[in-house]
Formats: structure tokens, sequence, C-alpha cells
């Protein structure tokens, strides 16, 4: 059963807190008794023996964070409602959004920084300039040679199945390989986003943006329409795609598994 809590400040506990208080100063407050769960109980003795904390200096600062916590404005409840997952708690909320502006303000600690810094080291991954890649696609795509190979010969599926812990290929389905291309193709820089919309069931449209030509959406349009066409993906698909002076729009149309 719950306890009776005080929440004056004339019980014995307060008394013995601030003896230095002028005793002629009259109290206004009338003693305040509240019925609270065990569950409440437990977490006020936890502070009570861990840090000596009275029950009036607890009550003292949950009050004014409750009131802190709604004296927000408008705005700053909606931005909360706005990016809180369904069943998230406001504090969990709080925590996470805490991490990630640390995050941005601290680039050594970035996740994203942590990341590339693995793919590095473990992938063997190469940062190059944009000009040079423009040149490399450039004598790509001068008669002597083909971008053929280029779109064939490359580490995505290496990629793809190093991000997803190294699982089997066959056990990947389209929602992780289109989620780690969204992820790992930001973190290298060929994209400075990368939107994903789930149209139907079983279509999905991605839309690639960056700050190079219509060469560049070209090369990238023909090298995810091979690496989704590959017969070593675990699903059938279909590819639909645009490529424009800084987006790559590309459709997929998922078949049937393998």
């Amino acid at each position: 059963m719950g306890d009776l809590i005080p929440l004056s400040k004339k019980v014995n506990e307060e008394s013995q807190e601030d003896t230095t208080k002028d005793t002629s100063e009259e109290t206004k407050e009338n003693p305040i008794y509240v019925k609270v769960s065990d569950e409440t109980r437990q977490i006020i003795d936890k502070y009570k023996e861990e840090e000596g904390r009275t029950i009036s200096s607890l009550i003292k600062d949950a009050i004014e964070c409750f009131d802190r916590y709604y004296s927000m404005s408008p705005e700053i409840y909606a931005i909360i409602e706005k990016y809180k997952s369904e069943d998230e708690k406001d504090w969990n909320f709080i925590e996470r959004a805490l991490k990630y502006y640390d995050e941005m303000k601290n680039p050594e600690t970035n996740a994203v920084h942590d990341l590339w810094m693995r793919a590095r080291d473990e992938m063997n991954m190469l940062l190059i300039g944009k000009t040079t890649f423009n040149q490399l696609i450039a004598a790509a795509e001068a008669p002597r040679d083909s971008l053929d190979k280029p779109f064939k010969k490359n580490v995505a599926i290496d990629l793809i199945l190093w991000y997803n812990n190294s699982q089997p290929l066959k056990n990947l389905t389209i929602e992780k390989v289109i989620e780690t291309i969204k992820v790992m193709w930001v973190v290298a820089n060929y994209f400075y986003t990368i939107d994903v919309t789930k149209q139907s069931e079983d279509e999905y449209h991605l839309l690639f943006r960056h700050h190079q030509s219509k060469k560049y959406s070209s090369y990238w349009l023909g090298y995810f329409t091979e690496l989704f066409k590959s017969e070593d993906m675990p699903f059938k698909c279909a590819i639909e795609g645009q490529a424009f002076d800084e987006s790559l729009s590309i459709i997929i149309k998922v078949g049937y598994e393998k």
C-alpha cells in the first residue's frame, strides 16, 4: 500500500534542515499530506539514502521542474510532437535530442564521423575530390571505354553486407538495402541528402540530391540500376529513373523474392 507523505515545512525532518531560519517568521503553510505509490516511495527513499535529501527538497525540485517544463512555448511542444516517436516518453525524447545536439556541436563525437572512420578502416574506402571523380566519369564515357565496367565492378554489395553486420544477402529485405544506401552514400559524401518515400507496399521512391551535374546523376542512375537488378539480390526489381542537374530520382518496384 502507498504511504502518506507530508509535504509541509512544519514536519520534523524539515525543521532539522534549516536551523538558521528566523524563528520569529510565521509560516502561512498548512500541513499537506498525499498518498503515494510504493514505486514513488522507493524513488524518494533512494534519494534520501544516497544524497541525504529531504522530502520537502525533493518535492520543491520536482514542482520547479514540472513548472519549467509546462512553461515552454507552444512552438517547443509542437517540435517535440513532430519528432518524438509514437510510444516515446517526453523525457526519453529530450535525452535523445540533447545527445543529437551534442553530436552536432562536437564533430569529434559525431556518430556519422565515427561511422565514416570505421568504413575507411574496415572497408578501405577512399574519399576523392569532386573534380577527380568527375574526371574519372568523363574518362569512362570516352569512346575507348564504357560505363558498364564501373557499374558492374563496385563494392556496393560488400558495403551493404558490412553495414548489416555481415548478414547473408538473402536475409536482407529491400528496406534494409535502401536504408543502407540512404546512410552510407551520405556518409561517403556522394550525396548530401537521400529521401526515401514508400509509395505503396512494393514501390519506393528515392530522391538523391547533390551539387554536381546531370552527368553525375546519370552515372549513379546506371550504378543503382545495375545494383538493384543484380542477380545477387534476393528480390527482383523494376527500376525507373530520371537524371537531373543536381538530383536523381529513382522508383523501385519490387517483384518477388527469389
